[in-house]
């Protein structure tokens, strides 16, 4: 979850470069559809079925269903909202996602009930949250553009969120013992969990009306080397380590919490390569996001 933290640290950085002349109903297909690729390549290479029929008709359904609410859903609103409000305000308001795990991990998962210092961590990390939304920033951007930022990017984690929860219940009804054949099969998992997202995200694309201009900064390669390069570290590596950490740790919410460190990535990468702003107040906000997740892991 540490090395998914840092390579989605990059990745988010990258993409909120590209996301200035890109639109996201083009980039989370590219980016999607080449992370597939890649990993078609590596089960050629180290002898993963393309197909696994050892699950039930439900269980394919809820990996679809998971792909489709994060890999399309979720990430195409997570660019939209990374290009609206800049990459070190997406850091803080995503420390909110582990709760959104734990919300989701309580209803479809057994033993989640969170305790009273879980929720006191909740308050502090919804308190930084609200520190951001009003932080006085009215030269740096437009406040509407703010606050609908932060609304959309919260409806893009609870996507997300569902979808992860979701396919930590099929992850645990597959009994492997071998590490290896454990790996082998999540990362089967962390492909086929892609293919919904891709085929529902061109289906958006080939739908706009304006698609020849939408496609015209791709012709600058400067623009195409970043969003290459997100899409090999994003959807790959990044997704791959993440699913993995997720399958590896029993509990999703605990999973999610270690994932946080990327804010900590995210704004210090913003503040030195796309020259955020980071001012007193983004780090008092910063401050209590983390110490509300701190608080969140305890009696875990």
């Amino acid at each position: 979850m540490l090395v998914a933290a840092v390579l989605w640290s990059v990745t988010v950085i990258l993409l909120k470069s590209s996301s200035n002349q890109l639109s996201p109903f083009l980039i989370n297909p590219i980016k999607n559809s080449i992370g597939l690729l890649l990993f078609l390549i590596l089960f050629l290479y180290v002898g993963i079925p393309v197909w696994y029929d050892n699950l039930s008709l439900l269980g394919y359904y809820k990996i679809l269903l998971s792909g489709l609410l994060g890999m399309a859903l979720g990430d195409t609103i997570f660019i939209y909202a990374l290009s609206k409000i800049g990459a070190n305000r997406v850091a803080i308001v995503d420390s909110f996602s582990p709760f959104i795990i734990y919300f989701y991990s309580v209803l479809l998962l057994s033993n989640q009930e969170l305790v009273f210092i879980q929720f006191v961590g909740l308050i502090i990390t919804i308190i930084a949250i609200v520190i951001l939304t009003y932080e006085n920033d009215y030269e740096d951007i437009d406040y509407k553009t703010k606050r609908s930022g932060i609304l959309w990017l919260i409806f893009a984690m609870s996507c997300t969120g569902y979808g992860i929860v979701l396919l930590k219940t099929v992850l645990n009804e597959i009994n492997i013992v071998e590490v290896e054949q454990k790996l082998k099969f999540n990362l089967w998992v962390t492909a086929f969990r892609l293919l919904p997202g891709i085929i529902f995200s061109w289906c958006i694309f080939l739908l706009k009306k304006n698609k020849k201009s939408l496609l015209k900064p791709l012709t600058n390669k400067n623009v195409l080397s970043k969003l290459l390069l997100a899409s090999v570290i994003g959807p790959f590596f990044a997704l791959g380590f993440w699913i993995l950490g997720y399958a590896f740790i029993d509990k999703p919410s605990i999973a999610s919490i270690i994932s946080q460190t990327s804010v900590i990535f995210i704004v210090i990468l913003s503040w030195i390569f796309l020259k955020e702003k980071l001012t007193p107040l983004r780090i008092v906000s910063i401050s209590f996001a983390f110490i509300g997740v701190l608080l969140a892991i305890m009696n875990n």
